[in-house]
């Protein structure tokens, strides 16, 4: 694996890069324009975390427990892999994430725990479409917090899907299913919040926060675990979320410093979409028809507001 002689200067935004062994490689990456970049970032993040949820529910242990080993294992293989990489500014890097990084840190241990709530109090596609909703939720947070007024379109599609999640929640009442909506909602609504942290301090290097984020929902999570013995296969599956948990979101934490938070938030429908996919196939859990019915209405009016703000983004 290549190294790094010099660490990325993440005072400009994490673009320049110097006296790199690997040259033909960085070279045709740096010949990217920023939307190929963050495009790129994006795309690779979100697709190495779609069999996430197809891991969590082969994982035989309890909730805590998961969510220890899923915080513990991906946070210790990130800050190894950071130190080795970037030893000469680790110190540094982790200090200058200041209260922007300490607050998406903190948005990740929430987004972390309402995640593993949600999948096992719901089925998989239920909590994968609440948590689509997130491009919606970071256009109407950049609003309050960032002053960034929305369009029209925006609020046509946040009430279109409000209506949608209303009629999944009917269901899920029905089912007595609710809870497990009602925690990816509040997911959603992490990750939103999260991603527009990133977006409001683009020259920040948030994967030191990502690392703190992941050890922090570790150390919450070890005050309720029940037995920290973990057999053969489950420690198997569990190591596999060291990719698909850690390398994935060192991806998407990149990507906001070259496109918008619509721009990211539309991949996730990949995982909306791929996610239960992957789960029907293995194990053989269906979504029920309503749920069927309300997320692809969901996924189709988030495209279709990520890909305006997209096209919109273009023409300025």
């Amino acid at each position: 694996m290549a190294q790094l002689d010099r660490a990325p200067d993440y005072e400009s935004g994490g673009r320049e890069f110097e006296s790199l062994p690997a040259r033909t490689y960085f070279f045709m990456i740096n010949k990217l324009t920023d939307t190929q970049k963050g495009t790129l970032l994006a795309f690779i993040g979100v697709m190495i975390i779609t069999p996430d949820t197809l891991i969590i529910r082969l994982v035989s242990l309890d909730t805590w427990n998961l969510l220890f080993y899923r915080s513990l294992l991906p946070g210790i293989a990130l800050l190894v892999g950071y130190i080795i990489f970037f030893n000469k500014r680790v110190i540094l890097d982790f200090k200058n994430i200041g209260k922007p990084g300490l607050l998406n840190a903190t948005l990740i241990l929430g987004s972390n725990i309402t995640f593993i709530l949600a999948l096992t109090s719901t089925n998989v596609a239920n909590a994968l479409i609440m948590i689509s909703l997130v491009p919606i939720i970071a256009s109407i947070f950049s609003f309050i917090f960032l002053n960034e007024k929305p369009e029209t379109v925006t609020w046509i599609c946040s009430i279109a899907c409000l209506i949608a999640v209303i009629y999944i929640f009917r269901e899920s009442y029905e089912l007595n299913r609710y809870l497990g909506d009602f925690y990816g909602l509040v997911c959603a609504a992490f990750v939103g919040a999260s991603l527009t942290v990133m977006r409001s301090a683009p020259n920040i290097n948030f994967v030191p926060s990502y690392i703190v984020g992941k050890l922090l929902t570790a150390l919450v999570s070890a005050f309720f675990v029940s037995s920290f013995v973990v057999h053969s296969i489950d420690l198997l599956l569990l190591s596999m979320m060291i990719i698909t948990v850690g390398v994935s979101f060192v991806f998407i934490s990149i990507a906001p410093q070259y496109i918008s938070s619509p721009e990211i938030g539309i991949f996730f429908l990949l995982e909306t979409s791929l996610g239960p996919l992957w789960v029907w196939l293995v194990i053989n859990e269906e979504p029920t028809m309503k749920t069927l019915i309300g997320g692809i209405f969901i996924i189709i009016i988030i495209f279709i507001h990520s890909y305006y703000m997209i096209k919109k983004n273009r023409f300025r």
